[in-house]
């Protein structure tokens, strides 16, 4: 670890990396930084529930919110009567993207639509007040492991890496490039917006989707749904992804679409064409390639679970450095987390009994499960930027499947909340701790940011459910029918899975078992992703289509132009995903309302 900064430095912020210089005290937690993550977090958050409905990815936008501050700050230098500096920046970053989360943390990614297509519902607040308990549980988890994964090893946290160099570069004196950048974010989210609005609002003159003309197996490429969508967000999605993860996507709605729906209508494994017909059948060789991608990396990855079980005898301890006893570490100061802990533990118990239904057994077991899984995932996402809490989520929804279906889903959603906060908090804290930030500081921010973003997820999902419908093919929602499907397996045993059903998803599991184990390889970056293939097949080949444009556009750009780089991409694939999602919400609320 670094030696220590000069005393000038409050004393709970790490030693500044080296290529940071040691710099006077500067504003960090203010007022308008803040504020300003608020605002963008607010937006992301909005955008995340329509963006995790229609395609099940999300993006936390840390990078979004850092551009989009430095320039409003650089461009209107009178919002303050001083600078806005690369700390308030790491503020604004953080806030936002905390809120931003929520679309995991509170369980609108798949729990809480699986449990509204399975015919129970709960109280919007209490999904919402139990997301900020949990929120907070997880940022104390996250701050708990940050010096030993962030600080002491410094594991890659790619994400948070990215942010961090992201904001050391536009503070350091690139701020032409950065500025180019945010512009490009906002034209980006602009021209998204206009085709949307053109798309779904008023008039509406551009199609949900071209399809393709012809004939394939008997059936017309429309019935097929092969065609293209008219998604910025899915394109932009692809942009994201890369070439093999968008021909990923393409291959698993081709073999969907082309080779299975024609042969389960031909022989009547289904009795319709309809998107909910076929999706019921298609979940199940879906969840096989899921369940693969999920767990084979963990499996695989043994070393990362010794590690973190070494993590847990560590945080025993207290933590030394050269045989010293290490600093007191002011963000896990008891007068802090007494409180903040006193609240929000009785809170999940309370609101999950008596509000949600949950015996407090199966609360126990699944808080339980959620904080040894939660140490398991944080390791693995500092090594690999993948946050596994679908994994986790699965495995503590098995553990509890004789508390019933409701039971089992929100004892998964406990864990899947836990870590998606526990791996929001460690890349805020690893882009923190690039530019020297507080970690104190960083986790009121994650605080406020978390309880935002819970009073906006919600009402915007009932909203967007109300105006677009779950498991269709405006918003598929195909991650809340992977949870679906598990719920009715272990509730109904052989007798959920539909004709065939087993099979498709024994052969899903071993084809996604085959593709992991040769994407170690060193012919890795050929091999299609299971996970993406398995999302593909629950979305129509017109939307996979989308996303296989966006890829293979970047591929050419990046072939002719080398000079683009990663954190241009990203600028360009945030404004598209950012915008459809914005203007999306937007179009939900006017609907509902009547306006539209």
């Amino acid at each position: 670890m670094s030696a220590p900064v000069a005393a000038a430095v409050p004393s709970d912020i790490d030693p500044v990396p080296p290529s940071i210089p040691a710099s006077p005290p500067r504003l960090e937690i203010t007022a308008r930084a803040l504020l300003l993550g608020c605002v963008i977090g607010a937006v992301l958050a909005a955008g995340n529930v329509y963006a995790s409905l229609k395609v099940g990815i999300v993006d936390c936008g840390s990078m979004t919110a850092a551009l989009l501050a430095f320039a409003l700050f650089t461009t209107f230098k009178s919002l303050g009567r001083t600078p806005y500096g690369v700390l308030e920046n790491n503020i604004t970053q953080t806030t936002a993207s905390s809120a931003a989360a929520m679309s995991f943390v509170a369980g609108i990614v798949g729990p809480i639509p699986a449990l509204a297509l399975l015919g129970t519902t709960y109280p919007a607040w209490a999904f919402a007040i139990w997301g900020v308990a949990v929120a907070v549980v997880g940022i104390f988890v996250g701050t708990l492991l940050r010096r030993r994964l962030v600080v002491e090893e410094s594991l890659p946290f790619p994400t948070g890496a990215a942010t961090g160099e992201l904001m050391a570069t536009m503070y350091g004196g690139a701020r032409e490039a950065s500025l180019r950048r945010a512009l490009l974010l906002v034209v980006t989210g602009v021209l998204a917006g206009v085709v949307t609005w053109f798309r779904d609002g008023r008039p509406s003159v551009i199609p949900e989707a071209t399809m393709f003309p012809g004939v394939v197996a008997g059936m017309t490429a429309a019935s097929l749904t092969l065609g293209v969508s008219w998604s910025p967000l899915l394109v932009s999605t692809g942009a994201m992804m890369g070439l093999r993860g968008a021909a990923s996507m393409f291959l698993g709605g081709a073999v969907a679409r082309i080779a299975l729906q024609p042969w389960m209508l031909r022989n009547h494994v289904v009795p319709n064409a309809e998107y909910g017909t076929l999706n019921a059948w298609f979940v199940w060789p879906a969840l096989g390639l899921l369940i693969a991608a999920s767990f084979m990396p963990l499996l695989l990855g043994a070393g990362a679970i010794r590690r973190s079980f070494r993590d847990l005898a560590f945080l025993r301890r207290a933590a030394s450095v050269d045989g010293a006893p290490a600093a007191p570490d002011p963000a896990l100061a008891r007068r802090l987390w007494l409180p903040l802990l006193g609240v929000s533990l009785p809170v999940i118990f309370l609101v999950g009994w008596r509000a949600l239904g949950i015996q407090p057994v199966a609360l126990l077991i699944g808080l339980t499960m959620a904080l040894l899984l939660t140490n398991i995932s944080a390791r693995a996402t500092g090594e690999t930027d993948i946050s596994p809490g679908g994994t986790v989520g699965t495995i503590t929804q098995l553990a509890l499947a004789s508390r019933g279906t409701a039971g089992s889903i929100l004892g998964g959603s406990l864990s899947l909340a836990t870590t998606s906060q526990v791996s929001q908090t460690l890349w805020s804290y690893k882009a923190g701790r690039r530019v020297g930030a507080s970690p104190r500081a960083q986790l009121w921010a994650q605080i406020v940011g978390a309880a935002l973003g819970a009073a906006v997820v919600m009402p915007t999902y009932a909203v967007i459910v109300a105006s677009y419908g779950l498991a269709n093919e405006k918003m598929p929602a195909t991650v809340a029918q992977s949870w679906k499907a598990t719920a009715e397996a272990l509730r109904g045993g052989m007798g959920a899975f539909p004709p065939y059903g087993v099979t498709a998803g024994l052969i899903g599991l071993g084809v996604g078992i085959v593709l992991t184990l040769l994407g170690r390889t060193r012919f890795g970056a050929r091999v299609p992703a299971p996970a993406a293939m398995g999302v593909a097949i629950l979305l129509p080949f017109s939307l996979s289509m989308a996303v296989l444009v966006g890829g293979v556009a970047v591929a050419l750009l990046r072939r002719f132009r080398p000079s683009v780089d990663d954190h241009t991409v990203m600028a360009a694939a945030s404004g598209g995903m950012a915008g459809e999602a914005m203007v999306g919400v937007a179009i939900a609320v006017l609907k509902v309302t009547g306006i539209l």
